[in-house]
């Protein structure tokens, strides 16, 4: 493997990483969704506030059509969320090679450039846009339930 693609692999894991932290509450040490100990984290770790809802449905009270919501809500966003970063893969691969020539294309590397961003740009945002639709779906009593617990309270 070149250093490129070492170079690319680590910084498409860690866009990955970062992407994934977009959202995300602190895990708190309540009982898990469904009676199931997810596997502990690394201190400091972060979940997806959608995955801590549903860890807590319990606790929150969620309907039935509460926690369907939720899991849709969640599973469109992944499937979205993976072909995105698949895409932002091939496009910084793509850079990469574009870098190692002897004569760089100014127009070409401009051009992944700003499509890797705006890919970015539309991965957090629908980031964000899942969130508050999964936040919508909860009750006043419910949100303030939850609070505590992205806060890493009990």
């Amino acid at each position: 493997m070149t250093f490129s693609r070492i170079r690319a692999t680590l910084y498409a894991a860690s866009l990955l990483s970062l992407l994934t932290a977009i959202g995300c509450a602190p895990i708190p040490p309540a009982s898990p969704f469904e009676g199931q100990a997810p596997a502990r984290p690394v201190l400091g770790e972060h979940i997806p506030l959608i995955t801590l809802m549903l860890w807590h449905a319990r606790d929150l009270s969620l309907t039935p059509e509460q926690v369907r919501a939720l899991e849709t809500l969640r599973g469109d966003f992944q499937r979205k969320a993976d072909l995105q970063v698949a895409e932002l893969q091939r496009i910084e691969l793509e850079l990469q090679g574009l870098l190692s020539r002897e004569q760089v294309d100014l127009a070409q590397v401009e051009t992944r450039v700003r499509n890797t961003e705006a890919l970015r740009t539309d991965l957090r945002l629908d980031r964000i846009k899942t969130v508050e639709k999964a936040k919508a779906t909860l009750t006043p009593e419910q949100w303030r339930k939850l609070l505590p617990l992205i806060r890493g309270g009990p």
